[in-house]
């Protein structure tokens, strides 16, 4: 295949053009390392590397844009850059290397988490689901949360001194709390207890 025209198509992408009427478009410094010219003559063997290494170097830099906006799992990461266009080999080979220089940790990403449902009184049981949804590993999962210190009840209080005090208040309004509770993933007797310590303290400061 012989190069018949070279010019900057984008800000970090370059078009070549090629006898025949083929185009390609590759990452500017792959073909400035390259040193690519009018009437070079490549075959197709070098071409698909050329495109490889383009890919490559443009699916990092956009896994690193991303990295620098918010955290990402492996599978959430790899499923953006997939759904950015690159290919499932690409997207496999940025991510080994991202894991392998520690940029990219499902362990770091549940621990933060687990720490932020935990401040937001959030059930380990809804904690679990969001983990597994976002690609940890069940086994990861487990441990990870196992370890944190969640005080179920203290968390229910919470909520029911915040967030749901003021549907107590209404109609059958301790009876839907406490289904919307249960239904948050903390356990039946955690909700039973909190609500009874929650109701007792509302009498005694009104007393």
């Amino acid at each position: 295949m012989i190069i018949t025209e070279i010019k900057r198509d984008k800000k970090h992408l370059t078009k070549i053009c090629f006898l025949g009427g083929e185009e390609i478009l590759l990452d500017n410094d792959v073909c400035d390392e390259n040193a690519l010219y009018e009437d070079l003559e490549i075959t197709d063997e070098q071409l698909k590397e050329l495109k490889h290494i383009s890919d490559y170097k443009r699916a990092k830099s956009r896994a690193l844009w991303y990295l620098d906006r918010m955290d990402y799992t492996e599978k959430a990461l790899f499923e953006k850059l997939l759904k950015a266009g690159f290919s499932k080999k690409v997207s496999s080979e940025v991510l080994a290397k991202l894991c392998e220089f520690g940029l990219v940790d499902d362990r770091r990403y549940a621990e933060r988490f687990a720490e932020r449902c935990k401040d937001s009184n959030i059930s380990k049981r809804e904690a679990t689901a969001k983990l597994l949804q976002k690609g940890v590993s069940y086994g990861l999962v487990k441990e990870v949360l196992q370890d944190a210190e969640n005080n179920e009840e203290e968390q229910i209080l919470a909520l029911l001194q915040g967030k749901y005090a003021y549907k107590l208040t209404a109609e059958r309004g301790f009876e839907k709390v406490y289904a919307a509770l249960v239904r948050k993933g903390f356990s039946y007797s955690a909700v039973r207890q909190a609500m009874k310590k929650y109701n007792s303290d509302l009498e005694f400061e009104e007393q």
